[in-house]
């Protein structure tokens, strides 16, 4: 197998891991879109597609970082005294799809953190209002946001 080829399988793999954290938050499978929010801003939330995205930028950091071929040369030089044919293990594999999932959660993470922001910024200008704070408190961050629109 040749290393550019594991390089696609290891991002693969953590797309694969961004897929998971997709299904874990409250993203699912959405498209990337814009909320707009009042005063006309907004909070880019990245879907799917951008849980897959940084899934896989993160494992083959990590793959590049931490794994096998962390100090094989890409460029010039010479391969490391020993060094085999290019593989990918087991480890590597299931590693990348785990920072996957940890790459996503990150980002998944970073989008609800500001659409919070958002959210209590326009439920403190908008007033008390005792049912809306109920529904509120069980919204998903996306929902918090509708809610105080």
């Amino acid at each position: 197998m040749t290393f550019w080829l594991i390089l696609v399988v290891v991002f693969v793999s953590g797309g694969i891991g961004g897929i998971a954290n997709a299904l874990m938050s409250d993203n699912g499978f959405i498209l990337p879109k814009k909320i707009h929010t009042q005063g006309g801003g907004g909070v880019w939330r990245p879907g799917f597609l951008g849980n897959v995205l940084i899934g896989g930028i993160a494992a083959v950091i990590s793959w590049g970082l931490y794994g096998p071929f962390a100090a094989y040369p890409l460029l010039g030089g010479a391969a490391p005294a020993g060094a085999g044919p290019v593989s990918l293990t087991l480890s590597a594999l299931v590693g990348a799809v785990l920072v996957g999932v940890g790459g996503a959660r990150w980002l998944s993470n970073e989008v609800d953190k500001t659409l919070l922001r958002v959210a209590a910024s326009q439920a403190a200008a908008a007033g008390p209002d005792s049912d809306k704070a109920n529904r509120i408190l069980t919204a998903t961050p996306a929902g918090a946001v509708e809610l105080t629109s």
